[in-house]
């Protein structure tokens, strides 16, 4: 396959989920996060409670419904303040996110930046901590979950929509229709079996570290895997730059 020309007629992105496939992160790392650095030794115990009481709900989330996995996490958000988040938010960025970004995944994102595909965040994870690392990696746009709130504090809500399963789909037509972008000439890489029909919008789905199902999905669709290592090697025996746009 030739790499296509920068300069194309229209613009076109390459949306990324961030928790498993940028990043070797998951939603429940946010949570303990957060409750490490709320500093009031009540509002731990508080945070933590709710955590305990939400577990049955996650485990049955996390194997049947990603955005009840999404609102079961963000409960326990409730009762923090908007300001207090988004310090929480930049040091998670600083001290977590950072350091657990896949360096096989951030060469991904540049190189096809390289050949006019402009990155877009598209992920379940709380918009307070998504929002420093868009800044840093030099990412415009993004779609992320946002909390309600009333007075300046989480209400445990989430705002609609829920950005799971086939909302991240919807968030992404709907974008494209806004940018006047062709979908079928954009890329989407995701890890999990419920990014299915996020992948499915997009003319060049990759599965990037993929779960059992999701793996299995690919191959029938003959889609492109690739799995990262956390000290950025690339595992399998196939080549990195096969899956790179254009390669």
């Amino acid at each position: 396959m030739s790499r296509p020309a920068k300069n194309s007629a229209r613009p076109r992105v390459a949306f990324y989920d961030l928790d498993g496939t940028l990043a070797e992160l998951n939603l429940v790392d946010a949570g303990i996060f957060v409750f490490s650095k709320l500093r009031e030794w009540n509002r731990r115990v508080s945070y933590l409670a709710r955590l305990v009481r939400r577990l049955p709900v996650l485990y049955v989330a996390e194997r049947s419904d990603r955005a009840l996995l999404n609102r079961a996490i963000f409960e326990t958000f409730k009762g923090v303040s908007r300001d207090r988040l988004a310090i929480v938010g930049e040091e998670y960025c600083d001290y977590v996110m950072t350091s657990r970004l896949y360096p096989q995944a951030l060469d991904l994102l540049e190189r096809n930046r390289e050949v006019g595909l402009e990155p877009v965040l598209v992920t379940g994870s709380p918009d307070f901590m998504v929002a420093p690392l868009a800044r840093r990696l030099g990412v415009t746009d993004f779609a992320a979950n946002r909390l309600v709130f009333r007075q300046g504090v989480a209400t445990g809500a989430l705002q609609e929509p829920v950005m799971a399963g086939s909302e991240k789909a919807a968030w992404c037509a709907d974008y494209a229709a806004r940018r006047g972008l062709d979908l079928s000439a954009c890329w989407g890489y995701a890890d999990s079996y419920y990014d299915v029909p996020f992948l499915c919008a997009v003319g060049h789905p990759v599965a990037v570290n993929p779960d059992d199902a999701l793996e299995a999905f690919a191959h029938s669709r003959h889609w492109p895997v690739i799995r990262f290592a956390g000290d950025g090697r690339l595992r399998g025996a196939t080549s990195f730059a096969r899956h790179l746009v254009g390669v």
